[in-house]
């Protein structure tokens, strides 16, 4: 007998892409930094190796939250903070997006978006890109069951980027909140 939801067992596990350990290579796929760190982060991480690793830290990250609010001029309620952008990707996911309930994505595009909706046992509408690489008007069109959009700025694995005005187009077409996953923006 398995305790494990039949939409979770019949799920195969995640393959994550090469990684190769040996030689000198930069990982683009992973967004890793093939530089040292600065000698300040250095100072700062060592600074911080002190007492103050004895407790965990604030888990509303309430000074982050203020700090971060106060530089893109918003609310710090508007701020979310995780382990990471799939762990907020998933957070997002986990709180618009119900069983059998759809969420929205560009084809091709990272992976984990459609791990989240089969975790959620939703399902998930893949919209093509155009063979110009450009995001057709369908993305921007409404469903009935539709309650998130993923659109990662640029994409992965195409490099795509939206610009800001078609950004705020699809948001406003969208039935349902657009999460723009600018994770290789940088």
């Amino acid at each position: 007998m398995s305790y494990v939801r039949p939409a979770i067992e019949a799920m195969s596990g995640y393959v994550p892409g090469e990684q190769p350990q040996a030689g000198k290579f930069i990982k683009l796929n992973t967004n890793e930094n093939p530089y040292p760190p600065s000698p300040k982060v250095i100072q700062a991480i060592q600074a911080a190796t002190n007492e103050s690793l004895l407790r965990y830290p604030d888990p509303m990250a309430t000074a982050f939250r203020i700090k971060a609010a106060e530089v893109l001029g918003v609310r710090p309620d508007w701020i979310l903070c995780g382990n990471g952008s799939d762990d907020i990707l998933t957070i997002c996911t986990r709180a618009f997006v119900g069983e059998g309930q759809c969420l929205r994505l560009p084809y091709p595009s990272y992976v984990l978006y459609t791990t989240l909706a089969r975790l959620q046992n939703a399902a998930w509408d893949e919209v093509a890109f155009c063979d110009d690489w450009t995001l057709p008007d369908a993305f921007g069109q409404g469903r009935d069951d539709l309650r998130l959009a993923f659109l990662p700025n640029p994409n992965s694995p195409t490099g795509t980027l939206i610009s800001r005005s078609r950004i705020l187009e699809l948001a406003e077409q969208l039935p349902c909140p657009l999460l723009v996953d600018e994770a290789y923006v940088d």
